[in-house]
């Protein structure tokens, strides 16, 4: 979940997912953003999001987002509630089960 909070404006699906890979480039170089990493669900209203990353690149993913501060020139934060194996039931047919969802 990000958070916001002096307010400001709330990124779309769109610019949400341009904002993790932007994270993942600035602290990981081009390596990072090409990070197979989906945005399965956001919601606007409350900054949730799902995103699946694959096991190897969880690390890389939880660091940048953890360390992005700024949001168009305004204080942020990520917050990681919940890191889990996704279940078969999870995944479109041509992805690994040994990916990861972070809530």
């Amino acid at each position: 979940r990000r958070e916001l909070p002096d307010g400001g404006a709330r990124p779309s699906a769109a610019q949400f997912k341009q904002l993790v890979v932007s994270a993942l480039r600035e602290l990981h170089g081009e390596v990072g953003a090409a990070l197979p990493v989906d945005v399965l669900t956001y919601e606007e209203k409350t900054l949730s999001a799902i995103i699946r990353v694959i096991s190897s690149g969880l690390i890389k993913l939880w660091s940048a987002l953890t360390l992005l501060g700024f949001y168009q020139n305004r204080r942020c934060a990520f917050r990681v509630l919940q890191v889990r194996p996704c279940g078969a039931e999870w995944l479109p047919p041509h992805v690994s089960s040994r990916s990861k969802v972070i809530w």
